[in-house]
């Protein structure tokens, strides 16, 4: 048996210490075998093998850039589903029967689905430009993943509360869009989570408040404001925004005012729901757990 050389060692233990899988890790690993097989020829396997880096920073490095890249590239097909569902959603609105009347249930469902899809869409587009600049924790992938899984699942009840609510014909061809680009985009988000969890399956919840990507991204100053300002501020513009709505379409005052009730009971009860999952809040028995911290 022929002694192990420098470089096959080296190349077994990154090829142990890799979490990426398929042909990623197989072009990897081979484009390493290469450049030390060149390197080796100047300067002999030892000397190439220790200029390499030590194996473990080597994986833990390309491990985390393929993770971001396909979390970049997840949430651009999350957003591009979440958008292509709308379009089917107002189609087959737009197709419903003329005399259709939706239930109370279905429109409430339908409303609050909507706006979920569209925040869970809009933190995760804000947290993958952050993420094309900076690199970012294995739990802030996650995160990212989990937004934009969240942003699919409620655009595609959003489609199903509008169907459900408002029956009639419409072209297959429209309706049908909007769902298969979010079955693609959801096998898109898996793929990417994957990494992410194995680079670091037991750590911590990650903790995003949306203004603070806004902060990277913006010129202008941004106010850093805690998850119980930004969460009065929101519910008040949401309700606002809904009386305003009704008024235009000719609602009474106290029906406006029921409506604008009703949206910001929704959104109090989504942050409450939706908001650890989201990065927006965590317990604060977390916070002082010993050896945790936000991401």
């Amino acid at each position: 048996m022929s002694p192990v050389t420098p470089i096959e060692a080296y190349l077994a233990e990154l090829e142990a210490a890799l979490q990426v899988r398929g042909r990623v890790r197989r072009r990897f690993v081979r484009e390493c075998r290469d450049h030390l097989a060149d390197a080796a020829a100047g300067r002999g396997g030892q000397a190439a093998v220790r200029a390499f880096g030590p194996p473990a920073d080597v994986a833990a490095a390309f491990d985390a850039e393929v993770a971001a890249r396909r979390g970049v590239d997840a949430t651009a097909a999350a957003v591009l589903g979440v958008l292509a569902t709308g379009g089917s959603t107002l189609a087959l609105i737009h197709a419903a029967a003329p005399q259709a009347v939706a239930p109370a249930g279905w429109a409430i469902t339908f409303f609050v689905a909507a706006q979920v899809a569209a925040v869970a869409a809009a933190l995760a587009l804000g947290q993958a430009l952050v993420l094309r600049r900076e690199p970012m924790s294995p739990p802030a992938l996650r995160l990212l993943a989990r937004r934009n899984a969240l942003a699919l699942v409620a655009a595609g009840l959003t489609m199903f509360a509008a169907g459900a609510a408002l029956p009639g014909h419409g072209s297959a061809a429209l309706l049908l869009a909007g769902p298969l680009l979010v079955c693609v985009a959801l096998g898109a988000v898996l793929r990417a989570r994957s990494p992410a969890r194995r680079l670091d399956a037991a750590g911590p919840a990650a903790v995003r408040p949306p203004l603070s990507d806004l902060r990277r991204l913006v010129p202008i100053p941004v106010p850093d404001v805690g998850p119980g300002r930004l969460l009065l501020v929101t519910t008040c513009l949401a309700a606002a925004g809904a009386f305003l709505r009704d008024r235009g379409e000719h609602a009474t005052i106290a029906g406006a005012l029921l409506t604008a009730g009703i949206e910001a009971a929704a959104v109090v009860a989504c942050f409450v729901v939706l908001g650890r999952p989201l990065g927006l809040w965590h317990h604060r028995a977390a916070e002082r757990a010993p050896g945790r911290r936000a991401a």
